[in-house]
């Protein structure tokens, strides 16, 4: 059982690496087609986020949002809930994270430790309404979680622009956050916050629960055979219920601890996608919370890579969604690589099956 295991494990990473170098190539050859100098733009999307410490802070920047959301999808993939609510907490998370350290009077620490709080309770009871109306309706959670981050973003676009708005400010914003209010910074020389941190101590604390607490277990159980685990005592409605719960408050928290650890003043006018692109996380990381960190770095990499080749070169940073693309097709795609590992399979059977002298 554990050869098969490490054989799973190495077809997982081979797959996932093949997965990478093929989606590199086929964005290179676009670039080559596209730009006056596609040596020099290559060059710049793969060496521009190492050139400097401050383009390495933007990496880890970058990382910050998609280490909380990617860690909340695992969590509610492991459970075989496809929830797509992560999007629109986000984004409400790091409005009402704003609004709370903007209006309330604490010491700096205390004040955004309690605005995350707040906000991890708010997105743990937005999130409980499509986690039971799957559980208790069998509304799929797919179609009414994505209803639903409609609904929250444009209640909260509306108390932005009419509630919350700083009328002295030349846009749509919220007041400057507060310095006590701030996540404070790593360091001030490339902007890098504390939530990365947090984000890292959310992925780690995920695994703990997902594989060393009989609720992970409940929940891996669950998405792995939820009728089986029915009969096997599991009470799957409550499981299903509460892996979206805790889903959805991590990506609520997570808006507000990247908007008080990376911004001064909320100013999102529109969804900012980092809800969907935990999914792409998720996928990346094969839905083990301890590889959501390296699937964030990397992702941040391209993305830090794919904006500075476009502001320094004639290919536009679309590039990176190419990538993406690409990258997840070949990583979700069953048949790829399918035969290499049937191959090593026999292999390993033939060498464990000896015939009698």
């Amino acid at each position: 059982m554990n050869k098969v295991k490490k054989n799973d494990l190495i077809f997982e990473i081979l797959r996932t690496f093949s997965a990478i170098i093929i989606s590199f190539i086929i964005a290179f050859i676009i670039i080559l087609f596209t730009s006056k100098e596609p040596f020099s733009t290559i060059k710049i999307f793969i060496t521009a986020p190492f050139a400097s410490s401050y383009a390495l802070g933007k990496i880890l920047t970058e990382a910050v949002p998609l280490l909380f959301t990617g860690t909340a999808v695992c969590i509610m993939i492991k459970a075989g809930q496809f929830n797509m609510i992560g999007e629109g907490l986000f984004y409400i998370g790091g409005l009402i994270g704003a609004v709370i350290v903007i209006n309330i009077s604490l010491p700096p620490i205390i004040l955004p430790l309690c605005a995350l709080l707040l906000t991890f309770c708010l997105g743990g009871i937005v999130g409980y309404v499509p986690a039971k109306m799957k559980a208790t309706l069998s509304i799929n959670e797919f179609v009414s979680s994505l209803m639903f981050n409609f609904i929250i973003y444009w209640l909260g676009l509306y108390l932005l622009g009419n509630v919350f708005i700083d009328p002295n400010y030349s846009d749509i914003a919220t007041h400057q956050i507060p310095a006590a209010g701030k996540l404070f910074f790593l360091s001030y020389d490339n902007q890098v916050s504390s939530s990365v941190l947090i984000g890292l101590l959310f992925s780690l604390l995920a695994w703990v629960f997902l594989y060393k607490t009989k609720w992970g277990y409940y929940i891996r159980m669950t998405g792995n055979n939820e009728r089986f685990a029915h009969y096997s005592g599991i009470k799957t409605k409550r499981t299903i219920v509460y892996a979206q719960v805790i889903g959805a408050a991590i990506c609520c928290l997570g808006g507000a601890a990247y908007v008080l650890g990376n911004m001064y003043r909320f100013n999102w006018k529109q969804l900012p996608n980092y809800g969907f692109d935990g999914f792409i996380i998720a996928i990346i990381a094969h839905n083990n919370p301890l590889l959501i960190p390296i699937a964030a770095l990397f992702m941040g990499y391209l993305r830090s890579g794919a904006a500075e080749m476009a502001r320094l070169t004639d290919v536009t940073n679309e590039v990176v969604f190419i990538i993406q693309a690409i990258m997840i097709i070949l990583i979700a795609a069953r048949a790829f690589l399918y035969q290499l590992k049937q191959k090593r399979i026999r292999a390993m059977v033939e060498m464990e099956i000896k015939p009698y002298d």
